[in-house]
């Protein structure tokens, strides 16, 4: 893994910005990439739309300063019902045109959820009963496909994040959504920590879609407060208040196994460093502290 290929960027959730609405305080983005920078990351994702600018221009200027490069972007969308399918289209191609017009190599696709799958995050049954229909699973990969498909041609790949409250979430999702969709198109982003809130096992995910993923977001996850917030059916939201992600080697993820995972596939792309947090609501949330212990301890690992 520690090859020049491989670069260590980060993404404003670890500062607390995010696209659910009262999520929690935003910091100005001024000071985020400051910070960012400060910490050794090399690149951001782009985080909730219009949180940094929107504009290209202005967007290279701001990342150009501070010698930070566009890692990518998150995209939710809900492609399974035809009523709301047309607008997220638009918001990824509009995504997608902002991230060819900075630079930025991959679109990081997710399934935008509901309430339904919110009330059940981290307790989704195996059996696929509070999932998609054979239907709606068709009409996701193949729009899926689509956006993927303009995503190439703009220069761009595509890595589709399972994430929790979503219904590509357990891994016989992760599963599904890699059969149903072009393998040429479409790669996974594994993000250990969503992986792992939503019952599965990072390190089995990464080697049985090695080949498949090509973005990582690696976040750390406390198992103990994930037990206590399932345990006493809290909303995710409430989850990330009460401090389920930690730092990098804070938490109980095999974050080693999961790096030797991409090693021995001869992974190359970006390592996305994350922390989900709220400020003003959890008390515990100390973005740059956190953002520096996890850079420091991916430093250490990368380096053994």
């Amino acid at each position: 893994m520690n090859t020049p290929r491989i670069r260590i960027g980060t993404a404003p959730i670890s500062w607390g910005a995010c696209e659910i609405p009262n999520w929690g305080d935003q910091l100005p983005y001024a000071q985020v990439l400051d910070e960012m920078a400060a910490c050794g990351y090399e690149g951001t994702e782009l985080g909730p739309w219009s949180y940094l600018p929107a504009d290209p221009t202005t967007l290279r200027r701001e990342l150009d300063a501070r010698k930070l490069a566009l890692a990518g972007a998150f995209c939710p969308v809900t492609l399974h019902d035809r009523d709301q399918s047309a607008a997220s289209l638009r918001t990824a191609r509009a995504t997608i045109d902002l991230l060819a017009a900075a630079g930025a190599p991959v679109l990081v696709l997710a399934e935008a959820g509901d309430g339904r799958r919110a009330a059940i995050a981290g307790r989704v049954p195996a059996d696929g009963s509070a999932g998609f229909s054979h239907g709606e699973w068709r009409r996701f990969g193949d729009g899926v496909n689509t956006i993927a498909r303009y995503a190439r041609e703009r220069g761009l790949g595509t890595a589709f994040h399972p994430h929790v409250a979503t219904y590509v979430e357990r891994p016989e999702e992760i599963a599904r959504l890699m059969r149903d969709t072009d393998p040429t198109l479409v790669g996974l982003c594994l993000d250990t920590g969503h992986v792992a809130y939503g019952g599965g096992d990072p390190v089995e995910i990464a080697t049985t879609h090695a080949r498949r993923v090509r973005h990582v977001h690696l976040k750390d996850l406390r198992r103990e407060v994930r037990a206590d917030a399932l345990a006493r059916h809290l909303d995710f939201r409430d989850a990330v208040s009460l401090g389920v992600f930690a730092p990098l080697g804070d938490g109980s993820l095999d974050l080693r196994g999961t790096l030797s995972a991409l090693r021995a596939v001869g992974y190359a792309g970006w390592l996305i460093v994350e922390q989900d947090v709220r400020l003003g609501v959890s008390p515990i949330a100390a973005p740059l502290r956190d953002a520096k212990r996890s850079r420091a301890y991916l430093t250490e690992v990368l380096a053994a």
